[in-house]
């Protein structure tokens, strides 16, 4: 048996590369492996989304607690202490006047203020 030589150079047959016969070729060939797919019966098909269902629900109350746990252990580093960092109104020096006070105090201190005659 002696085999013929491969041959080199473009692919011969086809459509020798016009697009409309190659586009139809290319669909007619995805219709011929779409009909030898084994499509899953409407029982199978039930079972396994409702396996993909309980995955993702499984699956998010996992990443959700988790996120949940790390975030209570985390925010106590990075939330600061308010009772030190700013002073309370019981710690405010007796000096400072209440903002009644203060605005009358102001309208008498500037004699410009008001209109003269």
């Amino acid at each position: 048996m002696a085999r013929s030589p491969a041959k080199t150079g473009p692919p011969t047959g086809g459509s020798g590369g016009r697009r409309p016969r190659r586009l139809t070729a290319y669909f007619r060939g995805v219709w011929d492996e779409l009909r030898k797919v084994v499509w899953p019966t409407w029982p199978e098909l039930t079972r396994m989304t409702g396996v993909v269902v309980v995955t993702v629900v499984l699956f998010s109350l996992l990443i959700g607690g988790a996120d949940y746990a790390l975030g209570y252990a985390v925010k106590p580093i990075y939330v600061q202490n308010t009772s030190t960092s700013t002073p309370t109104s019981s710690a405010a020096p007796a000096s400072t006047a209440t903002p009644s006070s203060s605005a009358s105090a102001s309208a008498t201190a500037t004699p410009s203020a008001s209109p003269s005659s």
